[in-house]
């Protein structure tokens, strides 16, 4: 099976997320599908699915990585057509608080990660003139408060990819960015900012953790199965560069370009609380 169908590897692929959604879209489209998952556990049903193969993979590891592509030279022998960096983490909180460490461990995942896998398997995608879709989002280009760890580990993905676009053109594989506003996943999940005691911020508390739990996303947030066909559709149409899906994606385009700073910012942040604070010593 392997052998006649074309091969994608995705990452990231945990039940409820925008790979589990993916893994099942572009199996439906004919692909022989490698899922891959820090925890074999987290796949869930993807396992039991057709023509997926479910693999472990820890995108911070370098030793996982190098596993995992002895194991997708095997399946596959030695081919693969289209690599999907998807896994990914989150951190919310204001920056004044943030922890160093966690900020790097997202960074990890966010930024290093795609990198290491996407250098693991380049050779494999040189060889058959394929595709790389980089997970990234649309906050890795509209700033926004209360997660600027993640914002800028997504705006440090995003230059990458695009970079990556530029770089690997001449040698025949086409890179993809995927700029992903709010879906029904599970990104906020267990990700609930708390503030420490004398928090500048602690009049605002209540909104902050709002937005952390994700609920002032949950108007916008379109079914992680409609972005999932809409990314593959994309992909496999021929695109190349950043593509804007999900949610309020193409407002959040338009307002990265068009409008000035200062009254994007208003607009976006006008029930984030920063025009509710007042600082007085």
């Amino acid at each position: 099976m392997a052998k006649t169908k074309k091969n994608i590897l995705v990452t990231g692929c945990s039940t409820g997320g925008l790979g589990f959604a993916l893994a099942k879209a572009f199996r439906d489209q004919g692909f022989h599908v490698l899922a891959t998952v820090r925890n074999a556990h987290k796949a869930g049903a993807l396992a039991a699915e057709k023509d997926v193969e479910v693999l472990t993979l820890d995108v911070t590891s370098a030793e996982s990585i190098a596993s995992c592509l002895a194991q997708v030279r095997s399946a596959t022998g030695g081919k693969l057509d289209i690599l999907v960096n998807n896994a990914g983490a989150a951190i919310f909180g204001p920056l004044v608080h943030a922890s160093i460490e966690e900020g790097k461990a997202a960074y990890d995942v966010n930024v290093w990660g795609p990198l290491a896998v996407s250098q693991a398997f380049a050779p494999l995608l040189i060889d058959s003139k394929g595709v790389i879709l980089n997970i990234s989002s649309i906050a890795g280009a509209v700033p926004l408060a209360w997660q600027g760890l993640y914002n800028s580990s997504k705006a440090a993905m995003t230059f990458i990819s695009e970079t990556l676009k530029m770089e690997l053109a001449p040698l025949g594989v086409r890179v993809v960015t995927a700029m992903v506003g709010a879906i029904g996943t599970q990104l906020y999940d267990n990700h609930e900012a708390s503030l420490p005691p004398g928090s500048y911020y602690k009049p605002i508390e209540e909104t902050i953790k709002k937005q952390s739990r994700g609920e002032m996303q949950e108007p916008f947030n379109e079914p992680v199965d409609v972005t999932a066909r809409s990314l593959v559709k994309d992909t496999l149409s021929g695109r190349r560069g950043q593509i804007w899906r999900g949610g309020e994606a193409g407002r959040a385009s338009i307002l990265s370009w068009l409008m000035p700073t200062a009254l994007r910012e208003r607009i976006l942040h006008a029930e984030r609380g920063l025009y509710q604070l007042k600082y007085e010593k």
